[in-house]
């Protein structure tokens, strides 16, 4: 069975990413993983691939996500400009 290079909840998982985590960017950040996936979904309606860092932290952890600077939404460098103009940022 082949798996989706796709994840579907858009987690970043060692399975799904198909491009080292290092050459992802960083378009928003967010309060909280709802708002985050909100944006994630935003994107990916307009053919932009995105990932939800720190998801796992957000709904364990949530006091860790305002420290660290809040839950980021990436995508590949070059779809950050169109990123940036569809989430208004």
């Amino acid at each position: 069975m082949q798996r989706s290079a796709r994840p579907a909840s858009g987690v970043l998982s060692s399975e799904s990413l198909t491009m080292p985590q290092a050459d992802l960017v960083t378009v928003a950040t967010f309060p909280d993983v709802s708002q985050a996936d909100l944006a994630r979904e935003r994107l990916e309606l307009e053919g932009i691939r995105a990932f939800v860092l720190d998801e796992q932290a957000g709904g364990v952890m949530p006091f860790m996500v305002s420290s660290s600077g809040g839950i980021r939404l990436q995508v590949a460098p070059e779809d950050a400009e169109k990123a940036r103009e569809v989430l208004g940022s």
